[in-house]
């Protein structure tokens, strides 16, 4: 009779942890459509959903949280919003949808480097952390979205999904406790396991798709399966993250994926994953606000900046300082978010750091923000200029058109 008192009872949270989940998917649909009606900012939309889930989170009813989220499922929610972004992101990573170059890749990696020399270190000194926590917020930062600058879009398809599983993977093994010799083993059974789980699943899946034209019916079947996989993976002390990549970039490059042209998947499954994670990054961060805080952490970014730009500087020589900034300035959107959600959630790492990335991660959104305004300002003068333009030579001709018209008529 206990266990099913305890089972009811269990029943009962998960139910109102899906109702509050279903709120926050409503708010962030209201949130699209008025950014959409108003023709709004859409580095602004994920401003104003993050601020939103950090207000959202600190509302109280009779001093009871209006939102009362279970940690233990706030947990395994984060991981499984991490899992369907990696997935999705693999599955871009086919010779269809990237057109790789050697100055893109070279400066990514150039990029990459330089943020864990330079950056890893700077944050070890400045916050006084471990540094291989410094090296994973220094891979986190590399991050490309390219919302916003669509140049960047064969960089950040190529580059996201590796900088996540790259991350992960190395706190898994920084975790492991035992000799050096042995740890490599472990880690290398981890990939291998991960690698072997999502090829078969792999073959399994799209075997039985073959023959079919992908719906969002299956997209969702695909995101199930890629969700059970990460599963059985890590019962099997395996890689999750890694058979899932596997997974997604099998099915990236399949006879399945080439016949419907698809290159990622439904608006609606991105739309609820980017609402999710922004939101939902306000419930789960612990964030600390000071003077020491805002000035380290503008610091750090304001280094970033400086070395993205000198790279940028150097593999983009022909491209006007106005280009190159604009590509420096290129905001962070979900991996970021989504990293901060798991590590948050799971206490992985230091609290400051937390700070630090969450402060970070508002600073690039900002800076979108006005990068996106003044562009916007700057395609509205040029639209102006072409129609006072079409209008003067159009308009003299046809003005010219009647006069001729006119006095030929008066002549004849």
């Amino acid at each position: 009779m206990c266990i099913d008192l305890w089972t009811i009872k269990r029943c009962g949270v998960l139910f109102f942890q899906l109702v509050y989940i279903g709120i926050l998917i409503l708010i962030g649909l209201i949130v699209l459509l008025l950014r959409r009606r108003a023709k709004g900012s859409r580095t602004g939309y994920k401003l104003v959903l993050l601020l939103l889930g950090m207000l959202l989170a600190t509302l109280t009813i009779n001093n009871h949280r209006l939102f009362a989220f279970d940690s233990y499922f706030l947990k395994n929610l984060c991981v499984l919003l991490l899992v369907v972004l990696l997935f999705e992101l693999s599955v871009r990573l086919n010779s269809d949808n990237i057109r790789l170059s050697i100055e893109s890749v070279g400066m990514f990696f150039v990029i990459l480097i330089a943020n864990i020399l330079l950056l890893g270190v700077i944050s070890t000194f400045l916050l006084g952390i471990q540094f291989v926590h410094g090296v994973i917020f220094a891979i986190i930062i590399s991050s490309i979205e390219y919302f916003l600058v669509d140049q960047l879009k064969n960089e950040g398809d190529f580059a996201n999904p590796l900088i996540l599983f790259f991350a992960f993977s190395i706190l898994v093994f920084y975790s492991l406790n035992g000799l050096v010799f042995d740890n490599i083993f472990y880690f290398l059974k981890y990939i291998l396991i991960g690698l072997g789980v999502g090829v078969l699943t792999g073959i399994v899946v799209f075997k039985s798709l073959k023959d079919q034209y992908i719906t969002p019916i299956n997209e969702l079947g695909m995101v199930a399966m890629a969700v059970v996989t990460y599963i059985l993976t890590e019962q099997l002390s395996g890689s999750g993250l890694f058979s899932v990549m596997v997974l997604g970039t099998f099915f990236g490059n399949s006879y399945v994926r080439k016949t419907t042209s698809m290159y990622y998947f439904s608006p609606f499954i991105f739309k609820t994953l980017e609402m999710l994670i922004f939101i939902l990054i306000g419930f789960v961060a612990v964030f600390t606000l000071n003077y020491s805080m805002l000035l380290k952490s503008f610091v750090i970014f304001l280094i970033y900046l400086v070395i993205r730009f000198m790279v940028i500087h150097l593999f983009y020589r022909k491209h006007s300082v106005e280009n190159k900034l604009l590509l420096t300035l290129a905001p962070k959107g979900m991996i970021l978010g989504v990293a901060i959600l798991v590590l948050s959630a799971y206490g992985t790492i230091e609290s400051s750091l937390i700070s630090v990335i969450l402060l970070f991660l508002i600073y690039s959104l900002l800076l979108g923000v006005f990068v996106e305004y003044i562009e916007q300002q700057k395609e509205l003068r040029l639209d102006k200029m072409l129609k006072s333009l079409m209008t003067i030579r159009f308009g003299r001709k046809r003005d010219l058109f009647r006069k001729n018209f006119f006095r030929k008529r008066r002549i004849g």
